[in-house]
Order: structure tokens, then C-alpha cells, then sequence
């Protein structure tokens, strides 16, 4: 058996290696796409209580209308929840607020990200293992921290740091902590990241309840047989007794109780401290894993019944000879076994040269993210065989029911059934290679449209650095700081401000018109700038004038974009110049409106533009200055970077220089997008590829039985064009009757994958035609060079041959 086995592959070299390439692409593209979906599905899974661990997300509406949907909530909400809901067994919080703090230890200093207050039941409420201290008492005292495995090798190297000190810097607190723990580094697959945790009982004593500032990770645990729907009904209630200023008071104070395992997977929100997943583009890529494998497994099928002809004359002489059924189904088992093992030991050495060359392609530092346990394992186990079973078994039922007699006398021909079954399989794989092409054109305008358009505001020639932290003299040391910057050349002009374009303002106000009542108020970002930026960055003014030094009430003077001027109310940029506002905290004296400005893109174009406020006044000193912004002109770009750290060194010695450029930091925005493209883009061009490997074998099986059909019509008179035409009909002829299917679903899919971006494409009809025309030039040139060859062939010698 195993040598009929070994002859019959050696005997159709063409086939075999059709078949073993497209089933070892179609298995490691599918365990490397399940792989990376199994890992984004995986994100918070780590947690012993996961299912009962929910994320408290705020809403606030005015009437019907959801005015704002943030990711936080204020530290009051937890524990007025626990004291106030039976439904609530346990809460812990961590607080995101200045969470990128300079860490020292003696002569080693960083800027940290992810610096974070957390309660002192962190380590219990969660599942993030303790390698050094205990989970109960680990973050119970005041100025305690603990740090990950890696950032205690970065500050004490071998040695133990239990009991060591660190001290934690911004611009306004200094904590000197002592380390009372050491976890395990966070896994990537968490939503929570955070690399240094301070005891909550260290953070200030206003700021620990407090109901005003939205900007901690609250999660909460149900009771078994407690719902999410009751909790969140029962808190507007109380958000009444304990929302006491008069900040927001009209506004109505909501909640949403998000699953832990669900956060990732979500659409991005305001103050979402990490990059979300996308579940759409997850579930797509799913999708695509099977339809891949299908591809494979059908090119499989189609090559082996076609060949049943050749093979029947076989089967016939076997079943003779006194072979049954189940010895034949055994026979071509067996050979659908070997291919598949050897497409297998393929598909492995793909996958293991992929973990080299994905990383490069994707622009990213891991191997996609590849996460395999149990369950995946079981789920690729479970497909290989069904593959094997599928594509051994029909065609071993097909030739197993030949009629020995029929076959010797050499009349077996296919069943109308069995080519109808072929033809539509050979139509799964052009529809689905026409949706795939649709999708790749739609993927492709959209990315592109993203990083072409005009984003408003000027990020070339631009390097910014972050604020120092807070020293004697702060004042007067940034502003000799800033005239030394001034004289470095290639410098055209340096700015201070919040956020930079690329990152989410994130500061929020409630403020309302000069005279309006409390009720009217809604919710602003609010932006610290200086003189210069709006000059530096480029930014349209369209009514009014940009702040100014020679106007001494410009200090405390507001410029809105276009955003907020519709959120106030203005009619026109005109009518808001000269109008004051009430800006939260500062109702002795409301702001005049100095100015208007364009929108422009301070995030990237999948968020809608946000109501902006640009303020100088210092009254409002909870809105830090966060990063400088140097202009440079096209000079030496790295002795500026250079000269800059000089004088950073000289007045800022405790603080870590740290920068980057601006237009790398935007760009970065859109690298999930980019990468999903690429990974769509990939695996799409694989399936056709796959899809046209089993077309070039059917072709060439099927033109090499026409062989004296075209010896004939070549002898009465038919041109090779007159041939070639007649044997590409019938592949155009499928794919456009695939089209009418493709179509109307590419154009449903891709519109709702769309709906997505704020900013996006329009669909066009060429963008659903070029798929049909990229698929029959496909088609055509795969099936050319067989056709012509074949019509070229000596008529003579055909037909003698036959």
C-alpha cells in the first residue's frame, strides 16, 4: 500500500507539489493567524476572578444625550460603591494621574512610565504574582513601592531591593519610597501595564476619595448572581449624594461596568491609558484563518477528483482483483495522510522561519504576538485532522464507487453532480479571492488616506523633549532655560505647552458662557500653551489674534477651535471674540475670547476633532506644562539634539533628558492600522496565491485532455487567440457571475469596518470593479502560458497521438 502510495505521488510530480505547497501555506498561515487572534482574545484571561472583574467606565449625559464617555473614574467611586451596593464584593483602583515620574536611586535616574498609586489589596484582587513580599501587606503602608522584576535589575542589579528606597519625582511631589515587593513582569497580554505600583495610602489625603478628577482605573468584583445592569442602574442615585460642587452638578452622572476580558478588544476611549485591540479586525482575521485553510483543503479536493480519470482504470483493475470499498477509502486515506504529514513538517519549518522574517515586515519587535496553550494547541490539532479526513475521504468515495466494468471499457467520465461540486468550489475560491482583493484596496485607501491628509498643524523639523522635574528656582531656571535653547543654531523657535499633537489632551474642565447658567456647562479639554505655539505649530486662526506679549491681558485671555466654539454656542468665529467664558475653578473672574482657531488633528483621524481650549492664565495651575517643542531648521538635526541636552544637563541635573521626534511620536498613532494592513495583506495575497496554484492545476489537467479538441480545431482553421479565448472563457465567465456574490458583501463589510475611523474613505463603485478586473487578469495570466502552449502544439502529432 505504501509503495501504490509512494509510485502514484512520484507519478504526478505537478500535483504533488501543488498540493503539499498549498497545504503546508494554508496550515502555517492558519496556525499563525489563530495564534495571533488567540492572543488578543487572551488579554486579562491571567486573573483568577477575571469573569466576575469589571472595569467602571463614566458617563455623563445632559438629558438623553451622552455628553462624555471616559475609560476612568474618580477615586470616590469605589468605595461609595462597596458602601452603598450589596452587589460589589471587592474593589481595587490605580491611579494613572502624572504616572510618568523620574525614578532615582543613588546615581541612576529614568523617566518611568507607569508610576502608579494602587490600593493595598492590588495584589490580592488581581492575579499578578509576587516574586518578593506578601500580597496582603505588600502595599499597606505609607511611601512603600513595589517594582517589576526588570526595573529592580535596572536599579539594584543582583542585589536585593527589598528594603531599599527610591525616590519618585514630577514637577510638584517628591515620595521617598521604600521597596516593600517585587512582581513578575506584566505580561503583554494586559490591559493594565504598569512597571512601579506606590501604596494608595501614600498619594494625598484629598486626593484619595476624591469625586472630581477622573483619572484612575476602577474594577470592581460581583457577587455570584449579581449584574452589571443593576449596579449601573442604581448609581446616577448615588452619584447625586456625593457629586456636592458645583462642577457638572446638571449634568447626569452615569457609569458602564465593562468586563475585564472585553476591555481590550474595545473601541478606544477618552483617558484609555493603553493602545486597544480592535475586535473587528480580530474576528475579520479569524475569518480569513479558515478561508485560507478552505482554499487549501478545496484545491486539494479538486485536483484529486479531477485526476480520478487517470486513476480510475486503477481503481477498476483493483476492484477486479477483489478489493472492496474500505480497502480502496484506506488506500487514498493513506495518501491524503502523507501529504498532509509532509504539508505539515512544511507548514512547521514555514512558521519557524516566520518567527524571523514577520517581525521585520510588520515593523514589530515580537513575533506577532504569538501565544499557544492547551486550548489553541487542540484547536489546530482538531483542524489537521479534519483536513486530512476531508481531504482524503471525498475523493477516495468518489473513485471507490466506480463501476469496474464502465472504467475497463473506457467510458468513465465525471458525474454532472461531481462537476457542479467542483465548479462550486472553484466559485468559493474566486469569491472569496474577490472579496479578500476588495478588502486589501479598501485597507490600503484607508491607511493611505489617513497619513496623507492635512492634519492642520505643522509636526516637521520638530523635537520635543518632556518637562524637568520640579527643583529650587524652577521658574527662573526654565526661562534662562529656554533663551539658552533660543541661541543654539539651527533653532528657529522653542514652545512650551500640555500634550503635543499625537497625544490626547486629556486635561478636562467644565466650563460654560459668561452669563449662562450652571446647567449649560459642558465638559472642554484644556490645553496649556505659551506665546509661540500657536506660530511654532502652524496652527489657522480664523477670528481674532494669537496670544500675545505685548497685550498684557492676553495672560488671561482663551483661544477655542472650531469644536468649542460650537460647544459654547457661538454663532460664528466673529461673534466669540471679545465674549467671556467661566473656566472651571476660576469663577471669580471669567476668560475673554481672544481668538479662534481651525480644527486640527491633535490625534489621529480615526478620533473626531474634541472641543480645545489654549490658555496661559496661571490661576489655573492643575493643567501642568508638560513639553518643550524645538523648531529646528534644516540643519544638524543631531547637534541640536546635542546642544539642547548640554543645557538641559546644566539646569536641570536631577531630571532625565528625554525626547523624541515629533512627527515619529504622530505617526505612531496609526502603527495597529499599518500593521493590520500588512498582516491583511499578507494572508490575502497568500489565499489568491494558493487560490491560483489549484487554478494552474486544474488548467493544466484539464488543456492537457483537450489536447485533440484543439488539434481539431486547429486543423479546421481556429486561430491561437481563437483557442485561447475559447479555454479563458469559462474561468472570466465564473468570475464574474462570483462578482454579483462578492460584491454587495465586500461592499457590507468594508462599509461597516469603516464606520470606525472619524475620518475615512468614501466607497466608490471602481474600488469594487478593480477586484473583478484584478482577478480575471490574474486568472488569465495564470491559465496563459498552458493555453498557448497547447495551442501551439503540432496538430498532426495530436491527433496521430490520440
Amino acid at each position: 500500500m505504501l509503495l501504490v502510495t509512494y509510485r502514484n505521488l512520484i507519478k504526478n510530480k505537478t500535483y504533488t507539489f501543488i498540493n503539499i505547497i498549498g497545504l503546508a501555506l494554508g496550515l502555517a498561515a492558519f496556525i499563525l493567524i489563530s495564534a495571533y487572534v488567540h492572543f488578543e482574545r487572551s488579554f486579562d484571561r491571567m486573573h483568577t476572578d477575571a469573569a466576575d472583574i469589571y472595569r467602571v467606565e463614566s458617563r455623563f449625559f445632559k438629558g438623553d444625550e451622552m455628553t462624555d464617555d471616559w475609560a476612568t473614574s474618580t477615586n470616590g467611586y469605589a468605595p461609595a460603591m462597596k458602601l452603598n451596593f450589596p452587589e460589589i464584593a471587592d474593589y481595587a483602583r490605580i491611579n494613572w494621574n502624572n504616572s510618568e515620574r523620574v525614578v532615582r536611586y543613588k546615581d541612576t535616574k529614568n523617566r518611568e512610565q507607569h508610576v502608579c498609586f494602587a490600593d493595598s489589596n492590588f495584589f490580592k484582587f488581581f492575579s499578578f504574582p509576587l516574586v518578593k513580599g506578601d500580597a496582603s501587606t505588600v502595599l499597606r503602608d505609607v511611601n512603600t513601592i513595589a517594582l517589576s522584576e526588570s526595573e529592580a535589575r535596572k536599579y539594584f542589579g543582583g542585589a536585593d531591593p527589598m528594603g531599599k528606597f527610591l525616590d519618585i519625582t514630577t514637577l510638584s511631589d517628591t515620595y521617598h519610597c521604600m521597596v516593600t515587593g517585587v512582581f513578575k513582569d506584566v505580561p503583554k497580554n494586559s490591559s493594565i501595564q504598569f512597571n512601579f505600583l506606590v501604596s494608595w495610602a501614600s498619594s494625598p489625603k484629598w486626593v484619595k476619595d476624591f469625586w472630581y478628577m477622573h483619572e484612575s482605573y476602577t474594577f470592581v468584583k460581583l457577587k455570584p448572581g449579581a449584574t452589571a445592569t443593576a449596579v449601573e442602574d442604581k448609581f446616577p442615585a448615588l452619584a447625586e449624594k456625593y457629586k456636592t460642587g458645583e462642577s457638572l452638578k446638571e449634568l447626569k452622572w452615569a457609569i458602564k461596568l465593562v468586563p475585564l476580558t472585553e476591555v481590550h478588544l474595545n473601541p478606544p476611549k477618552q483617558y484609555d491609558v493603553e493602545v486597544n485591540g480592535s475586535r473587528g479586525a480580530v474576528n475579520f482575521l479569524n475569518v480569513l484563518a479558515y478561508v485560507i485553510l478552505i482554499i487549501a483543503c478545496v484545491n486539494y479536493i479538486n485536483l484529486s477528483t479531477t485526476k480520478a480519470i487517470d486513476r480510475a482504470k486503477e481503481v477498476g483493475i483493483r476492484k477486479v482483483s477483489g478489493a472492496n470499498a474500505l480497502q480502496l477509502i484506506v488506500q487514498f486515506l493513506m495518501e491524503s495522510m502523507i501529504l498532509n504529514t509532509i504539508a505539515i513538517i512544511l507548514a512547521i519549518t514555514l512558521m519557524m522561519s516566520a518567527q524571523y522574517f514577520l517581525p521585520q515586515f510588520l515593523g514589530s519587535g515580537s513575533t506577532v504576538g504569538l501565544l499557544f496553550d492547551g486550548a489553541l494547541y487542540l484547536r489546530v490539532v482538531l483542524v489537521i485532522v479534519g483536513g486530512i479526513l476531508l481531504s482524503g475521504i471525498y475523493p477516495a468515495m468518489v473513485l471507490a464507487r466506480v463501476n469496474p466494468i464502465v472504467v475497463l471499457k473506457g467510458r468513465y467520465a465525471f458525474s454532472k453532480s461531481g462537476i457542479l461540486l467542483r465548479k462550486g468550489m472553484v466559485a468559493f475560491q474566486f469569491t472569496a479571492s474577490l472579496l479578500l482583493i476588495a478588502g486589501t484596496f479598501a485597507v490600503y485607501r484607508q491607511i493611505s488616506f489617513m497619513q496623507s491628509q492635512k492634519t492642520g498643524v505643522n509636526i516637521n523639523q520638530t523635537l520635543v523633549f518632556k518637562a524637568p522635574v520640579g527643583t529650587t528656582g524652577y521658574d527662573q531656571k526654565v526661562l534662562s532655560f529656554k533663551n539658552a535653547i533660543k541661541s543654539i543654531p539651527g533653532v528657529n523657535v522653542i514652545t512650551a505647552s500640555g500634550p503635543v499633537p499625537g497625544k490626547e489632551v486629556g486635561k478636562f474642565a467644565a466650563d460654560r458662557r459668561f452669563g449662562a447658567p450652571r446647567k449649560d456647562e459642558r465638559l472642554f479639554e484644556m490645553l496649556r500653551v505659551d506665546h509661540e505655539f500657536i506660530k511654532a505649530y502652524g496652527l489657522e486662526l480664523i477670528a481674532g489674534h494669537a496670544f500675545d506679549k505685548s497685550r498684557a491681558a492676553d495672560s488671561t485671555g482663551v483661544i477655542l477651535n472650531e469644536a468649542a466654539l460650537k460647544q459654547f454656542g457661538f454663532a460664528s468665529p466673529e461673534e466669540a471674540i471679545g465674549q467671556k467664558v467661566w473656566l472651571e475653578t476660576l469663577d471669580k473672574q471669567p476668560n475673554e475670547v481672544i481668538g479662534v482657531i481651525k480644527n486640527y488633528h491633535q490625534q489621529s483621524l480615526q478620533l473626531k476633532y474634541t472641543p480645545i481650549i489654549l490658555f496661559m492664565d496661571p490661576k489655573l495651575g492643575w493643567v501642568p506644562t508638560e513639553y518643550y517643542s524645538v523648531k529646528m531648521a534644516n540643519a544638524n538635526v543631531q547637534g541640536v539634539v546635542s546642544n539642547v541636552k548640554r543645557e538641559w544637563d546644566s539646569f536641570f541635573p536631577e531630571s532625565s533628558f528625554d525626547y523624541f521626534f515629533l512627527d515619529e511620536l504622530y505617526n505612531r498613532q496609526y502603527f495597529q492600522d499599518v500593521q493590520f494592513g500588512r498582516i491583511f495583506m499578507l494572508f490575502s495575497s497568500l489565499a489568491i496565491f494558493i487560490a491560483c496554484m489549484g487554478l494552474f492545476g486544474l488548467t493544466a489537467y484539464s488543456t492537457a485532455r483537450r489536447t485533440k479538441e484543439i488539434g481539431v480545431r486547429k486543423v479546421l482553421g481556429a486561430s491561437v487567440s481563437n483557442i485561447m479565448s475559447l479555454l479563458t472563457m469559462d474561468v472570466i465567465k465564473l468570475i464574474l457571475i462570483c462578482s454579483m456574490i462578492a460584491i454587495p458583501v465586500a461592499w457590507l463589510f468594508i462599509g461597516q469596518w469603516l464606520q470606525s475611523y472619524a475620518f475615512r474613505v468614501g466607497l466608490n463603485w471602481w474600488q469594487f470593479a478593480l477586484p473583478v478586473a484584478s482577478l480575471i487578469i490574474i486568472a488569465v495570466c495564470t491559465i496563459s502560458y498552458l493555453t498557448y502552449k497547447a495551442a501551439h502544439s503540432n496538430p498532426v502529432r495530436t491527433l496521430r497521438d490520440e
